[in-house]
């Protein structure tokens, strides 16, 4: 079940997309069966570890994002800092064409300086369009340049239902096609910019100073502050986009990723994101068997032709599975351990293992191995052992 997004190994990517495809066709449909119906076209809920899908409605309905696409605008950013070629500290000359980015905005003005650090601030907390343009001509040298790195970073990280056609999320004007993406694709993107702490610390901010304090950055995320654990992630909105939200949350060492999209108001996008949280943090925990009790005793296995005639062993390592609230005390554990081993045996030589399962089902394993050496006996020593 588990799936890992790589940034450069595209076959790791597909083996993602692969598992995530599989997922989708068998996770239960999101809110709606129960309780209150979803008013938005699309959601999913994944954990964020492994992209395990919890629950799921129209995962591929290719949908207008609006101010999502900041996330992937975000994510080439950090990546270019982390690659050094753009730092926070650099100082950004607001250009022309960003002055006059409309919709959301911090109201730049043509000549004006700003840290990229500021201006990375105000496109994910106040989700600034016209701060997204001049972040955009900062680190590729112009927005339409920056459009192509989003839509082949997309294309690397498996994200098949999108095309992004500007960097901010605004309608692109009349007769042209505006920017799309799934909830499954926006899910991947979560999952990968969640690997930059530094998205978090910007996207957890419900209030921050700008331009000296003369004007304040208000989070566009209303579950920042109100629901337990949350620190993420990014809105959307238009009329012909509807009302979207990717957010996540974290409690206990569980993150969950929920996204709604094109939902029918500003206030329904989150009371439906914090339906699926809720539900996914009431149901699911994390089974880790380091920190399980332990239901094998500790074993030793026999030593033939040794120094020794039985050694310890001790486990090495251990593994984490998603499991259903209330499941751990139905986990089972067993250990497969030869009757004898013929010395000579090394110190972390693997020698058995335990299994752990959970209604007939392999969660995983935990390698046993040797605790000590034990040389084995020579010709002689071995005669008068046998007399």
């Amino acid at each position: 079940m588990a799936a890992s997004l790589s940034r450069s190994r595209p076959v790791r990517t597909a083996a993602l997309c692969l598992t995530l495809a599989a997922l989708l066709a068998a996770a239960p449909a999101a809110a709606g069966r129960r309780g209150r119906a979803p008013t938005s076209r699309a959601s999913l809920l994944v954990e964020a570890e492994t992209g395990r899908v919890l629950r799921a409605r129209n995962p591929r309905q290719r949908l207008i994002p609006a101010s999502i696409v900041k996330m992937m605008l975000t994510l080439i950013t950090l990546e270019h800092i982390r690659g050094g070629s753009v730092r926070l500290s650099d100082i950004v000359t607001v250009s022309r064409r960003s002055a006059r980015v409309g919709g959301h905005q911090v109201y730049l003005a043509q000549g004006e300086r700003f840290r990229l650090e500021d201006l990375m601030k105000a496109v994910v907390i106040g989700s600034a369009n016209d701060a997204s343009h001049a972040v955009a001509e900062h680190v590729a040298g112009d927005s339409k340049t920056f459009v192509r790195l989003m839509n082949e970073r997309a294309r690397r990280l498996g994200m098949t239902d999108t095309r992004f056609v500007n960097v901010h999320g605004l309608p692109p004007g009349r007769g042209r096609t505006p920017n799309r993406m799934s909830a499954r694709d926006a899910a991947i993107l979560a999952r990968e910019i969640l690997k930059y702490p530094s998205m978090t610390r910007w996207s957890r901010t419900r209030i921050a100073p700008f331009r000296g304090g003369k004007f304040t950055l208000t989070n566009t995320n209303r579950l920042i502050g109100r629901f337990p654990g949350a620190d993420g992630l990014k809105t959307g909105s238009y009329r012909a986009a509807g009302y979207s939200v990717v957010a996540t949350a974290k409690r206990r060492g569980l993150r969950l990723i929920a996204v709604i999209l094109s939902s029918k108001s500003h206030k329904s996008r989150f009371a439906e994101a914090r339906r699926l949280l809720d539900w996914g943090f009431a149901r699911y925990r994390w089974f880790d068997a380091s920190q399980a009790r332990e239901f094998p005793r500790p074993h030793t296995v026999r030593i033939m032709k040794g120094r020794k005639k039985e050694v310890a062993l001790r486990k090495k390592g251990s593994f984490r599975m998603l499991i259903r609230r209330g499941a751990a005390g139905k986990v089972t554990a067993m250990a497969k351990i030869p009757a004898v081993v013929h010395a000579p045996v090394k110190k972390g030589q693997p020698l058995g293992r335990i299994i752990y399962r959970l209604g007939g089902k392999k969660l995983g394993e935990i390698p046993l191995i040797a605790a000590e050496s034990v040389e084995r006996l020579g010709f002689f020593n071995t005669f008068i052992h046998v007399k």
